[in-house]
């Protein structure tokens, strides 16, 4: 049977470096036979600013975000990927406030009432896409922490493809063939090939 993956990304730059590899991952990945669904975090319809801490999700039996806007439903599906990636250039020593506006909402995939945290995860992998322009310890290195974090949290396994010194133009990031190729490794790696 084939993985399925989905792609968050969370770069309000529809051309720029960080969807450019979220491209060569998920082109690798389906080539590789995984089911891949990419989805544009930074453009989705939200009602709030991230989590409102309305604790509507730890009332409810189900692991959903009761406010309901365009990633309610996305966060929701999580639990039936085989991974979810993740994916934000560094902003300011961290994830894209678009990215970290689902991340936040993602608390709903959790149960705060027993330790460890129930969760409705069986299979799946948390995964990171990062990229900075600077070295990895100019924001990459605290950004793949913030999410190994996440997965900790969520009893998840993680994985991550850092990619730092990325170029302005991401035009020059095209004839890069060692980050296309890390990049497609990566896809395969979470196709399971």
């Amino acid at each position: 049977m084939s993985k399925k993956i989905m792609i968050v990304c969370g770069s309000p730059r529809k051309q720029g470096n960080t969807n450019r590899i979220v491209g060569w991952v998920a082109d690798a990945a389906r080539g590789a036979g995984a089911e891949v669904e990419v989805i544009d975090a930074a453009h989705l319809d939200y009602r709030t600013n991230g989590c409102i801490g309305c604790m509507g999700c730890q009332k409810s039996e189900e692991y959903r975000c009761v406010v309901d806007d365009e990633a309610a439903p996305i966060i929701a599906r999580m639990p039936e990927a085989d991974a979810v990636v993740l994916a934000s250039p560094v902003y300011w020593h961290g994830p894209t406030a678009q990215l970290k506006m689902l991340a936040d909402r993602m608390f709903s995939l959790i149960k705060v009432s027993s330790f460890p945290f129930p969760t409705p995860f069986e299979k799946t992998t948390l995964a990171l896409i990062g990229t900075g322009a600077g070295p990895m310890d100019d924001g990459l290195d605290l950004l793949e922490e913030v999410f190994k974090r996440t997965a900790t949290g969520l009893q998840l396994p993680f994985e991550s493809l850092l990619v730092p010194l990325t170029p302005e133009d991401p035009e020059d990031l095209e004839g890069n063939a060692e980050v296309r190729e890390r990049a497609a490794a990566f896809g395969r790696k979470l196709a399971g090939a």
